[in-house]
């Protein structure tokens, strides 16, 4: 069950979350920020990467910041890192993923031919727009049309081909 959070309370508890880590941990990766759960029992999840790795020892100092900022105290913490499949969320993230396959969950109405979901191959990113290869062709995606957007694994064939 989700929380009632309002688009204005997600991107602030998102530019808390990115301004304590970039204070006093920089060298982390702010992939993805979310709260979920009914109110009174919600939880933050935070995801994270660094160019070494991401270690319950990283994970550890992310949520005794996170704590001293008083965000264990209304939320239960979870930090992990981003997996196989990591959140695309700034625009390094994005210039990073070109030539990659990933999966973009945009508002509904904002992309014409989409409805909600769009998978293909990044083919370009600026700070306004996603160029996406996808099945249906070239689409051109405006940023802030984006909700959610990762990388995805390419399916593999038997012999190791790609199917995607």
């Amino acid at each position: 069950m989700r929380s009632i959070i309002t688009t204005q309370q997600s991107i602030l508890i998102e530019q808390q979350v990115e301004e304590l880590l970039a204070n006093a941990i920089p060298e982390v990766d702010l992939r993805a920020v979310d709260v979920s759960g009914p109110p009174g029992s919600a939880v933050l999840s935070v995801v994270i990467a660094h160019t070494e790795g991401v270690d319950h020892a990283l994970c550890g100092r992310v949520t005794h910041v996170l704590g001293e900022a008083g965000l264990r105290d209304a939320y239960a913490v979870e930090v992990s890192s981003p997996g196989l499949e990591p959140p695309l969320r700034v625009t390094r993230h994005f210039l990073d993923a070109v030539g990659a396959q990933v999966a973009l969950s945009v508002k509904p109405g904002s992309v014409p031919g989409v409805a909600k979901l769009l998978s293909g191959t990044l083919t370009d990113a600026t700070e306004t727009s996603l160029t996406v290869q996808s099945s249906a062709g070239v689409v051109i995606v405006p940023r802030d049309a984006v909700r959610r957007a990762r990388m995805v694994k390419a399916k593999s064939d038997d012999d190791g081909r790609s199917l995607t």
